[in-house]
């Protein structure tokens, strides 16, 4: 492990073994396994934080398996990691077969002989852990190593191994290398995103409004194709009595985002995160603001890695970024953004390319007989509230309308990872759909049971305009509203935004 009081490891081999060794003994818990835990800085401020959450996401691992975890920056990935190895040492597994190296600013080589170095001190007998953090930094042929490590180190080959990443680019050489050597794990591809609108609404407490009576958690969450008009109206009912305050919850949702930070500093009545997240914080907040939840801000991240092959200044990246949230409702029109952005739709291309490989937006394709229309216009919708907001300084109020229209195609999406966590990469299972007439449903998909969903976020009848369009369509509708709701329609439902989310478990 790379102590947090180590200097970084450069991209080039560290010179003598002696100096990995040197390293990997200060392995907080080989030291101290009951009170690391105390110390280390991820695991800390996630005690700071007013609410206990765990995404699971590194539940169930099988001995012997290799995973992937991939993800955005700063969701959490390793809190994660380190709140598995401390319920495996509490498990009983001894701490000097848990082995944690941090692979940012690694190169390949680096990586093969640390875990060379780290066989010498670990026990010879009994199954080890290894614990890789953001692997995808190295950027000269990682999956080359780790096959070459499967394959001809033989107790490595049996080990179990989490891999973790923040970059999708590389995934399809990863996948192809690793293919067969993956040992028994079960769903080996795992994909952690900010919190789910269920997950935020299952805290219970956020910021000076407090704790309330929670939905019955026995129901749902739903599969898509399981909301059967009988399905969803039952459940709408009985959510009937929490409709008021999950519409408001919403809503702050759509403002902080799911991002454990932006949720931890909200509960600390932090209400000026909101506008500083994704800049360079104000001294007068004292060290209790955005520098408190990040240490890097989200824009930071976009611009020195997304974006760090090109040219352009923080700046041009917020800018872009910004014209970028202007469309999230629209079909993505890249000779516009070009325009507007003063370069060329070539660019536009490669910047939507880059921030859907770091999981910064998802695209939702143009449906063929659902199937994606790869060469139509897809609409570019980001994973998370947050990220619409990193560039504007001041402005009017957020328009929840395209943002909780994002934010339901997002809970659709992570409807499907749910239960096929390896596909999220595939952008096949989340359609819009356009009519002859061209007008627009805004979800439909292979699987989603012969449902269509239309977001029009309203309270009044106003709703009612999308009747006509869903009317004429092959499929049962479901227009996703506000507030408005309307059950008695024998063909399309009107169902509150916010309930939708939590019954699908978005």
């Amino acid at each position: 492990m790379v102590h947090p009081a180590c200097p970084p490891i450069r991209s080039r081999p560290l010179a003598t073994t002696a100096e990995l060794l040197e390293l990997l003994a200060r392995t907080s818990w080989w030291a101290e396994p009951r009170t690391w835990v105390l110390r280390d800085l991820d695991l800390r401020r996630a005690r700071e934080a007013p609410f206990e959450y765990s995404a699971g996401v590194l539940d169930n691992l099988i001995p012997g398996g290799l995973y992937l975890l991939r993800g955005p920056r700063r969701v959490g990935k390793s809190v994660e990691v380190k709140k598995r190895i401390r319920e495996l040492i509490q498990a009983g597994e001894d701490p000097r077969r848990i082995v944690h190296i941090a692979a940012d600013r690694m190169s390949a080589e680096d990586l093969r002989r640390m875990v060379e170095a780290a066989s010498d001190l670990i026990p010879a007998e009994g199954r080890r852990y290894w614990f890789v953090d953001e692997i995808s930094a190295i950027t000269d042929g990682w999956p080359a190593t780790i096959k070459w490590l499967r394959d001809n180190d033989t107790r490595f080959g049996s080990d179990t191994v989490v891999l973790t990443g923040s970059s999708a680019s590389n995934l399809t050489e990863a996948v192809k290398a690793l293919a067969g050597r993956r040992g028994n794990a079960i769903d080996s591809d795992r994909v952690l995103l900010p919190m789910s609108f269920r997950d935020y609404i299952g805290l219970g407490s956020r910021g000076g409004e407090g704790g309330f009576t929670l939905p019955p958690s026995d129901l749902g969450p739903f599969a898509v194709a399981d909301l059967t008009r009988a399905n969803l109206a039952d459940a709408v009912r009985t959510l009937a009595p929490w409709m008021p305050r999950l519409v408001r919850e919403w809503e702050t949702y759509l403002t902080i985002g799911g991002f454990p930070q932006a949720i931890a500093a909200h509960g600390r009545g932090e209400s000026a995160v909101v506008e500083s997240f994704g800049r360079t914080p104000d001294p007068a907040m004292g060290g209790q603001g955005a520098d408190r939840i990040l240490t890097q801000s989200l824009l930071d991240v976009i611009h020195g890695e997304a974006f760090g092959k090109s040219a352009w200044s923080r700046t041009q990246a917020g800018a872009f970024v910004q014209r970028l949230a202007k469309g999230i409702a629209s079909p993505t029109n890249h000779h516009d953004i070009a325009t507007d952005t003063g370069t060329s739709a070539k660019t536009v291309r490669r910047r939507i390319d880059a921030l859907r490989e770091s999981f910064v937006v998802w695209p939702c394709h143009r449906d063929d007989d659902l199937r994606p229309a790869l060469r139509a216009q897809s609409k570019t919708y980001f994973a998370d509230p947050v990220y619409t907001r990193l560039s504007a300084r001041t402005g009017p109020p957020a328009d929840f309308g395209p943002l909780s229209e994002q934010q339901l195609g997002m809970a659709l999406v992570r409807s499907f990872a749910r239960r096929a966590p390896g596909g999220y990469l595939d952008f096949d299972s989340v359609l819009h759909h356009r009519t002859p007439t061209r007008k627009e449903i805004d979800f439909v998909g292979p699987d989603f049971g012969n449902l269509a969903i239309e977001s029009k976020y309203v309270d009044s009848d106003r709703w009612r305009r999308a009747t006509r369009t869903m009317r004429a369509s092959r499929w049962r509708g479901v227009v996703a509203t506000r507030s408005a709701l309307d059950l008695n329609d024998p063909e399309l439902l009107a169902v509150p935004t916010a309930l939708l989310a939590w019954l699908i478990g978005g």
